[in-house]
């Protein structure tokens, strides 16, 4: 009688793990679904490849390079902006260059590309005020801010996004 009510017992543990076995395995599985599939939402915003899964160019916005024209921004037909730095009394110039790439497959490409051949003046200020945000010895350093940050600015300034890179070089004397 000891053994049988021995064995029963044993019996009613094994199902009852196996019961609970089962639940956490199928809670796991909707778990884990879960989860890679926000992975793989996030891994398609920030452009990844993710398990094979490859993500189109065109899908995320990006733009091909044969569809950018560069065009350099000039003050005064030169494509040199002076900016001159006062550091103890003494007077130092950097000496920007600016060029612009812009989505030539954009709709408004004709109409924004006129506006900014005409606004030349208002990226030469924009070019200038942005570089003495920084002093003479760190705007080598903060290119990259200052690309960024005029790349948002142009894009505000002209109200368009056809403006998909700002590249500038800077030299200090």
């Amino acid at each position: 009688m000891k053994k049988s009510t021995m064995n029963v017992i044993i019996l009613a543990l094994v199902l009852i793990n196996l019961v609970l076995t089962v639940i956490l395995t199928f809670s796991l599985v909707s778990t884990n679904n879960k989860t890679n599939s926000l992975i793989t939402k996030v891994a398609k915003i920030i452009d990844l490849d993710v398990g094979g899964i490859s993500v189109d160019k065109e899908s995320a916005g990006a733009t091909s390079i044969d569809d950018i024209e560069y065009m350099d921004v000039t003050n005064n037909d030169s494509s040199d902006i002076t900016i001159s730095y006062t550091d103890s009394g003494k007077t130092h110039y950097a000496i920007v260059s600016v060029t612009l790439g812009i989505n030539k497959k954009a709709k408004n490409y004709e109409t924004k590309k006129t506006s900014i051949n005409n606004g030349m003046k208002l990226i030469v200020n924009q070019v200038t005020t942005e570089c003495l945000k920084y002093s003479y010895s760190t705007i080598t350093q903060n290119k990259s801010a200052v690309e960024t940050n005029l790349l948002n600015d142009l894009r505000d300034l002209f109200q368009t996004d056809i403006i998909e890179s700002v590249l500038v070089s800077v030299v200090v004397q």
